[in-house]
């Protein structure tokens, strides 16, 4: 229940109760209030008690104030004064720095020991508090001023070494343990000061200009108004003039504000209106509408809302994707199957990832509709070096890596393209970081032919899994089974996924027996030289990596009709290898 229902729910049940039964309610929530909280309290029974006694008056405040005028002049000049010193470089800390290698040689990390001799962090915290404190006694300009010094002011660092001196911001000394503040109750000070400081027209855009600050990220604007002693005034046209200030931004930060916003001030269906208005700007707002409805399970509306948001979202935005994924499974849950592999194609169409294109491959009715329209969507794809598989920007484009396009080709049954992709790379040894170490692994699986893995099998499956972004997707195959939305996937689950779609894409790219011969001698000889040139130059590290290999390439002839392939190989191995025992003892892992 968001705070404005239930202020709404407590008004009307406090509206229809007699003056004894509200004497009852408050000695009851006395009673149960935490030691830590009965100071606020007793001064929330005080300002209520003595708010109807100035309610006539004349008196510029409506809440009686605290703290004297002198002590807070006295106080706010103090505090200006040593944050000029600070600015000024007169205060600062001091630090010595050094080379962490307790993560290995290859990944050392320069770590720095400070020293705040001149009580800076005891500085920043009173300052804090004390902006804290003005604010409650609804000093709002001074709590403003106060966090502004504290936020904004540079802390000044001398390296005690000679080296260069450098700054840290609140959030450096946050986390470096040199100042104890809550941040997010910093935040939300900050944003009802501003609040109850600026002008109607001001709010929104002063309110927003705070989220550049790296500790405001998950702060919530509904929050503010639970806090303070002062209840905050006209929330309902600040909501729209805070609704309106945002659709004219861009970014995720105003996308993730403004369904904040609609959805406490307008509802579910305000999610909707402004969807069908600012669709092009954030696209996002369609898909918060149908989250909204998921959690009623009102899949019916899903599937409208869904259909109406396919036809309006550009195709060329990965968010299309995934709304076209919540509209499939909605689909699958009012008996629509038709609507549902068009929204599984749709959802390849607009974001190409390897779980979205196999899902094409779930039974025989999506395959024939729509196994040729995607691999042409394939060939139109636009390759980007810019690209971040784990996020979905609500305005980010389709784009896919020459990685991600070489595995979309493997995956349309070019497997002459996998192998010169594969051949392009001379060196045994230097796999890291090209394509060949991902080709060989799914030329293994492939021509692995039995549905049931082995040792070695289950190995490449995991790796390959997880390569492909089996391991991390939400709604990631949407077998027909699962209709529960929004899954988590483990690691185990989605390896298991992985396999069995693998094996049902499988059987519509089939082979001929000579092109199968080839394919394996083919891998037998890039395996034999990779083994050649691990074992050969040493590289210790490795071992394991072409162990694996040696005994995933016996399992796959051994599918194929050849009796005991893998123990012939590992066997030549361990001949060849007579002197090496640490390959020796990894080959040995897979021995039946």
């Amino acid at each position: 229940m968001n705070l404005k229902i239930f202020i709404q729910k407590s008004d009307e049940i406090l509206n229809s109760m007699s003056i004894e039964e509200l004497r009852k309610c408050l000695h009851s929530i006395a009673r149960k209030t935490p030691e830590s909280k009965r100071a606020l309290f007793v001064q929330l029974l005080e300002d209520c008690r003595d708010q109807d006694d100035r309610e006539d008056s004349k008196e510029k405040f409506k809440y009686k104030r605290l703290i004297s005028d002198e002590k807070v002049k006295e106080k706010l000049s103090d505090i200006k004064r040593i944050f000029t010193k600070i600015e000024n470089g007169e205060l600062y800390l001091s630090a010595q720095g050094y080379e962490d290698y307790s993560n290995g040689y290859w990944s050392s990390e320069w770590i720095w020991e400070y020293e705040d001799n001149e009580g800076i962090g005891r500085i920043i915290e009173d300052a804090v508090l004390f902006a804290h404190d003005c604010m409650n006694d609804c000093r709002y300009e001074e709590a403003v001023t106060i966090f502004k010094l504290v936020m904004d002011t540079p802390i000044f660092v001398e390296d005690e070494y000679g080296g260069d001196s450098f700054e840290l911001s609140l959030e450096e000394m946050v986390d470096e343990k040199l100042v104890g503040v809550n941040l997010k109750v910093l935040a939300l000070d900050v944003l009802y000061s501003n609040y109850q400081l600026q002008t109607a027209a001001q709010r929104a855009s002063v309110l927003y200009s705070y989220f550049t600050y790296p500790y405001f990220k998950e702060i919530h604007i509904e929050d503010i108004f639970s806090i303070g002693r002062e209840e905050l005034s006209d929330t309902d046209e600040f909501l729209q003039w805070w609704i309106d200030f945002l659709v004219q931004q861009s970014g995720e930060v105003s996308a993730r504000l403004l369904k904040e916003g609609l959805l406490y001030y307008k509802g579910t269906e305000g999610l909707l209106e402004m969807a069908r208005k600012c669709y092009k700007e954030h696209p996002s707002v369609y898909l918060a509408a149908l989250s909204e409805h998921e959690k009623t399970h009102d899949y019916e509306r899903m599937k409208e809302i869904g259909k109406e948001a396919l036809d309006r979202v550009e195709s060329d935005l990965k968010i299309r994707g995934e709304i076209a994924l919540k509209t499939a499974q909605a689909s699958h849950c009012v008996n629509d199957s038709e609507f549902m592999r068009k929204c599984w194609y749709e959802a390849f169409y607009s974001n190409s990832t390897i779980p979205n294109y196999l899902r094409l491959f779930v039974d025989e009715a999506v395959i024939r509709e729509y196994k040729d329209l995607a691999k042409k969507r394939i060939e139109k794809l636009h390759i980007s070096d810019c690209h971040n598989n784990h996020y979905i920007s609500e305005t980010g484009k389709n784009n896919i890596t020459e990685l991600e396009y070489k595995y979309l080709c493997f995956f349309s049954g070019n497997f002459d393209k996998v192998r010169n992709w594969c051949m392009e790379q001379k060196s045994p040894s230097g796999w890291s970081g090209h394509f060949i170490s991902n080709g060989i692994d799914l030329m293994l699986l492939y021509l692995y032919a039995d549905n049931n893995l082995r040792k070695a099998g289950k190995k490449i499956a995991a790796r390959l899994s997880n390569r492909l972004g089996f391991n991390e997707s939400k709604n990631l195959v949407f077998m027909k089974e699962n209709s529960v939305f929004e899954t988590e996937v483990s690691v185990q689950k989605g390896e298991e996924i992985f396999w069995k779609i693998f094996c049902l894409w499988k059987v519509n790219y089939a082979i001929t027996a000579d092109d199968m011969k080839s394919h394996v001698k083919w891998l037998e000889s890039v395996i034999d030289k990779r083994i050649d040139g691990i074992v050969g130059g040493k590289y210790r590290s490795k071992y394991h990596d072409v162990a694996l290999l040696a005994a995933a390439l016996g399992e796959v002839q051994e599918s194929l009709g050849m009796k005991m392939a893998k123990r012939i190989v590992i066997d030549r191995y361990l001949e060849r290898y007579s002197r090496h025992s640490a390959f020796r003892g990894a080959l040995k892992e897979y021995m039946d």
